[in-house]
């Protein structure tokens, strides 16, 4: 009996030793920098603020050939303003895919050892800008600006408008995301709505409207003044071209506004 204990015993602290010397890798600390740049216009890639492919934005794709040829994908997604910081990649050879609302870039191999800093110029399918600054009018509403053009001349990527959104909450992260936007505030713009659009034209909405612009027909949900609060407002539009299954929109910067007193 009592060789039988020695034995289990033996055998147990063998397993572990063994086991803690497997584990004793380096942890992740190489570091991947950089940022989604319109090539043309030199102006941030405006994206959701994503941390799941459902909810569209930039996603950065890591396949590290160093141990496979057919390695599980790593991901990751960009800022909102279109800027990347990963600071826990293992050192090793990657190819990576950026994915988001602009033309495909081809599959890239790269070392990430150290930091590793990397720009991409990229053409995106629309480019949405404000026009002037948000209105607060007399019925509770903000009135807002805006110019939808085509941001490449490649007519593969160049797909009639599905949707637009102007977003509004009270949260910086304001984008199409779950929870990022008011469902009451905010104003949806339909294919329908957008069918008598000419893309290049100004466009001129309110918040309010969730179930479809309509043209501002119907009573528009109010933005509360009782009180000093600051309300963030964001335009997306999107065309009908998806990648990975998902309809990606292009983004404004967000504005910040404030009521009440």
């Amino acid at each position: 009996m009592k060789k039988i204990i020695y034995y289990f015993w033996t055998l147990a602290a063998i397993f572990i030793f063994t086991s803690c010397g497997n584990d004793n890798y380096d942890a992740p600390a190489e570091t991947f920098q950089g940022a989604f740049i319109d090539k043309d216009t030199n102006e941030p890639i405006q994206t959701a603020a994503s941390t799941a492919i459902e909810h569209g934005g930039i996603r950065i794709r890591l396949m590290e050939y160093s141990w496979s040829d057919n390695p599980v994908p790593y991901d990751f997604f960009a800022k909102r303003d279109g800027t990347f910081n990963n600071t826990k990649i293992f050192k090793g050879t990657y190819g990576i895919i950026p994915e988001g609302p602009f033309v495909p870039l081809p599959e890239e191999i790269i070392d990430l050892e150290g930091v590793v800093k990397k720009n991409y110029f990229v053409e995106p399918l629309l480019r949405v800008q404000w026009v002037g600054e948000p209105v607060l009018k007399d019925d509770g509403t903000f009135e807002v600006q805006v110019k939808i053009t085509r941001g490449t001349d490649n007519p593969d990527y160049q797909q009639p408008l599905e949707e637009a959104w102007l977003f509004v909450s009270q949260i910086d992260y304001v984008s199409n995301a779950p929870g990022a936007y008011s469902t009451k505030l905010s104003t949806n713009l339909t294919q329908a709505d957008l069918r008598n659009y000419t893309l290049g034209d100004i466009l001129t909405i309110r918040t309010g409207y969730p179930n479809g612009w309509n043209g501002g027909t119907g009573d528009p949900q109010k933005i509360d003044g009782s009180y000093k609060r600051p309300y963030f407002l964001r335009f997306g539009a999107r065309t009908s071209k998806s990648f990975s299954s998902i309809k990606r929109y292009n983004f404004t910067d967000v504005k910040e506004v404030w009521v009440g007193k």
